[in-house]
């Protein structure tokens, strides 16, 4: 029995050791490691590559360096700038050579009509000229028969504008105003919605030139 018993123990397979797991941190570590290896062939291969690319370049010195271009313009003399500005522009027009008139499209008014009056501004000098004709030299005045206050443009005007206009002798320029039959004192702070029935006056001026009055009426109902 004992001898049976011996053989039995020698028929047992050995045993296997069991795998050991490779811990965390080294496994980290392996990758890291890697990783660096990897960046580093790829610089060695681009670098690789750049050095080849260089072999066809041609160097900077080979290349031509670009001049630049110098075109040369012609002065005009002071005689040819001289008469050139002569050409594009004309002195100021004497006030004194500008003759200024005023009018209305009828005598008399009835109770639904609306007045419109002209300004008009005559070149009696013998040169073309500049004349400044815009909104802020523009006037119309309206006075009541005893030549009292009644409307002005110039009252109640809002953003005045400046026009050059350059005028020949005897060229004449026109303005017109429709009235709507309103009253203002001279500083705009009182408006008559309607005024009276009766005989009115209208003065109109072009900056310093004044024309002579112009007589009309607004008749009654």
């Amino acid at each position: 029995m004992a001898k049976l018993g011996i053989m039995s123990d020698q028929q047992l397979p050995p045993q296997q050791p069991r795998p050991r797991k490779i811990p965390p941190h080294i496994l980290r570590r392996r990758r890291i490691v890697a990783v660096i290896i990897l960046l580093i062939l790829l610089a060695l291969i681009g670098w690789g590559i750049w050095a080849l690319i260089g072999l066809f370049l041609p160097d900077d010195d080979d290349q031509a360096t670009p001049q630049p271009t110098v075109t040369e313009t012609a002065s005009p003399s002071p005689e040819e700038s001289e008469e050139h500005d002569d050409e594009q522009s004309a002195d100021a027009c004497d006030p004194q050579m500008l003759t200024v008139t005023g009018g209305t499209d009828q005598d008399s008014y009835g109770p639904d009509e609306i007045p419109e009056f002209t300004l008009t501004v005559t070149h009696d000098g013998d040169v073309l000229c500049d004349a400044s004709l815009g909104s802020d030299q523009q006037s119309f005045v309206v006075e009541d028969a005893d030549g009292e206050f009644v409307f002005s443009t110039r009252a109640c005007q809002v953003d005045p504008q400046e026009q050059i206009v350059e005028m020949e002798p005897g060229q004449s320029e026109e303005v017109t105003f429709e009235w709507e039959r309103v009253g203002t004192d001279e500083d705009c702070e009182t408006i008559i919605d309607e005024v009276e029935p009766g005989e009115y006056q209208l003065v109109v001026a072009m900056g310093e030139r004044e024309a002579e009055p112009v007589t009309f009426e607004l008749e009654e109902d």
